[in-house]
């Protein structure tokens, strides 16, 4: 070893988050805008004596605010996964609180469970020792199978931890044949 260089553990750390575009002032805007511009002609109909209209414009509107809600409240959702030489750790973040999973990365395996049926994704598992935790739920089909690959490259099989590879002139880690892969 040379003098000046130390080893620090090996750690790898993938982020994982929902793809949410929407700001929470264009969610107001656009609930705003859709209010304003359908009441419009819920009026006109009210105005020609339709006045059962209104109920239902109302309970539109209820419903889109309901579901813009729900779709904001999707981005304070993440997951972390780090992986180490002895560990692979699972941080679930969500408005109810932090969740925090840790498996030791020799007993650990990755596994992606088909669908039950076509409408259904599939589930990107790490288990460990009759344990298992859902990773990337809210992850497109395509990257979930891409991140179920670099997961078993990154974890290996049971009783299989490939060593964690890093450049000592950048001190930055090397996934070279995951890259070669893409």
């Amino acid at each position: 070893m040379q003098p000046g260089l130390s080893l620090a553990p090996m750690e790898t750390r993938i982020e994982l988050a929902p793809n949410c575009s929407l700001t929470a002032a264009g969610a107001k805007l656009f609930f705003g805008a859709t209010c304003l511009f359908s009441l419009t002609f819920s009026m006109i109909f009210v105005a020609m004596g339709f006045w059962p209209v209104l109920p239902f414009w109302a309970l539109e509107m209820l419903a889109l605010g309901a579901a813009l809600r729900a779709s904001l409240q999707r981005r304070a959702y993440t997951q972390t996964v780090t992986i180490t030489d002895s560990a692979v750790c699972l941080v679930t973040r969500s408005r109810r609180g932090e969740a925090k999973q840790e498996f030791a990365r020799h007993w650990a395996k990755v596994r992606l469970r088909s669908p039950r049926t076509r409408l259904n994704p599939s589930r990107l598992l790490i288990e460990s020792r009759g344990r298992a935790y859902e990773v990337g739920s809210f992850l497109t089909e395509e990257d979930r199978c891409q991140l179920a690959e670099r997961l078993r490259y990154l974890v290996g099989g049971m009783n299989e931890s490939p060593p964690l590879e890093i450049d000592r002139t950048e001190g930055s880690r090397l996934d070279e044949r995951y890259q070669r892969r893409q």
